[in-house]
């Protein structure tokens, strides 16, 4: 079968493509952190993000830890249901409104998260070693402006962004 000439300029090359750019930074730097957690605590990526989530809160609604981890309901189940065997994690009501179910982080899931915590500092202090304090500031204000717009663009969804692929 013969194969298709590559076209001339290519639509799209991969490795100069911001978004997959992005994700092979972060893939990279995750990985070490995965690593630790996975062998030292049996932690799946969603559970440590749920662990991270409900540490910043004193309690988080399934739907809240949902949007602040950016994962579908059956991961955010299935990771506080990890979090809660391991002793990590409780569930309860909401303090706010008893009708609402919550999870909260228990004295064992902090001392865990702050253990990980710390190579996870680390990482992102190894990462930001190699650029200086107005970079980093530039890099915050840019992260924070990509962040708003991909929000956007995941609000509107692929049949949005048809016109300006020329569709």
């Amino acid at each position: 079968m013969p194969h298709a000439a590559p076209a001339d300029p290519p639509a799209l090359q991969l490795s100069r493509w911001l978004p997959y750019r992005l994700f092979i930074v972060a893939a990279r730097i995750a990985r070490p952190l995965q690593s630790y957690y996975g062998e030292r605590f049996e932690l799946s990526q969603p559970a440590w993000r749920i662990l991270a989530t409900i540490a910043e809160r004193a309690e988080a609604s399934a739907s809240e830890i949902a949007h602040a981890c950016a994962l579908d309901a059956f991961s955010v189940s299935r990771g506080i249901a990890q979090l809660v065997q391991r002793g990590y994690a409780v569930r309860g009501r909401a303090r706010a409104d008893r009708r609402r179910a919550a999870v909260s982080i228990t004295a064992a899931g902090r001392q865990v998260f702050d253990d990980i915590a710390r190579l996870g500092r680390a990482i992102e202090d190894a990462l930001l070693a190699e650029v200086d304090a107005a970079q980093r500031a530039v890099l915050d204000t840019l992260l924070q402006r990509l962040d708003a717009a991909s929000a956007q663009i995941e609000a509107g969804g692929w049949p949005a962004l048809l016109p300006q692929a020329g569709r």
